[in-house]
C-alpha cells in the first residue's frame, strides 16, 4: 500500500510540474517551484524576468566569488549562492546582427586568452521581434566545482549588454532552458538614460 501512495504522489507532482513550464507560471527545479518577476536594471533602462527570490549578491561574497577588479557591475544570486546572473554594459556600438556576432566572438576570444582550457559549447542567435540575442555557453572551474556558464549579448540603446548565467555544472540541464527564457525577456524600457 505504501508503494501505491508513493506512486500516486509522484503522479500528482508530475501533473503539477506540467502546469508550470514558463516564466509566467513559474518552473519547477528539483521539485521546488521557482517564481519569476520583472526586474528593472541600470536605472530602469532595461528589464528582464528573474526568480523572485534572487537578491543582489552581498559585497563581501562578491569580493570572494569575483575577486577581479573587473567583476560584473550587477550580480543577482540565489539565496544559497549556487545560481548567479551577472550583468555588464559596455560602450560598444554594433550594426545589425552581424555586429552582434562579432562582439560575441570577441568576448569568446577574451575568455580563451584568459583561460586557454575554456571550451565554448553552443552558439545560438535568438531573434524575438526586432531584438537580437547572441548566446554561447562554456564550462569553467570554481574553487570546488565545475561551473556552467551561459552568456547573452544584446544591444541596449547604443551599448552592449553582456549577461552571464552560471550554476554548478551538475545542475546545468535543470537551468539551461530557464536561463535562455530569462535572457529573451531582456528589453529596453523608457527609463532614465545614464550619460
Amino acid at each position: 500500500m505504501e508503494y501505491m501512495d508513493e506512486a500516486i504522489l509522484e503522479m500528482r507532482q508530475k501533473e503539477k510540474e506540467k502546469r508550470h513550464t514558463t516564466l509566467e507560471t513559474g518552473i519547477y527545479v528539483n521539485r521546488k517551484l521557482i517564481e519569476f518577476q520583472t526586474e528593472p536594471l541600470y536605472d530602469q533602462q532595461m528589464e528582464l524576468m528573474l526568480p523572485v527570490t534572487f537578491i543582489d549578491m552581498p559585497q563581501m561574497v562578491a569580493d570572494v566569488k569575483y575577486p577581479s577588479r573587473y567583476r560584473p557591475q550587477i550580480i543577482k544570486t540565489s539565496l544559497d549562492g549556487t545560481v548567479n546572473i551577472t550583468f555588464n554594459i559596455f560602450d560598444i556600438r554594433v550594426e545589425g546582427s552581424g555586429g552582434l556576432e562579432e562582439v560575441a566572438a570577441r568576448f569568446q576570444a577574451v575568455l580563451k586568452q584568459v583561460n586557454p582550457a575554456v571550451k565554448i559549447f553552443n552558439h545560438d542567435e535568438v531573434v524575438d521581434g526586432e531584438r537580437h540575442y547572441r548566446l554561447f555557453s562554456y564550462k569553467s572551474y570554481g574553487l570546488d566545482a565545475q561551473i556552467y556558464n551561459l552568456v547573452c549579448v544584446t544591444p541596449v540603446g547604443d551599448r552592449i549588454l553582456q549577461a552571464c548565467f552560471n550554476c554548478e555544472y551538475k545542475d546545468h540541464q535543470l537551468w539551461e532552458e530557464i536561463a535562455k527564457q530569462m535572457f529573451v525577456t531582456i528589453k529596453e524600457t523608457s527609463g532614465q538614460r545614464r550619460h
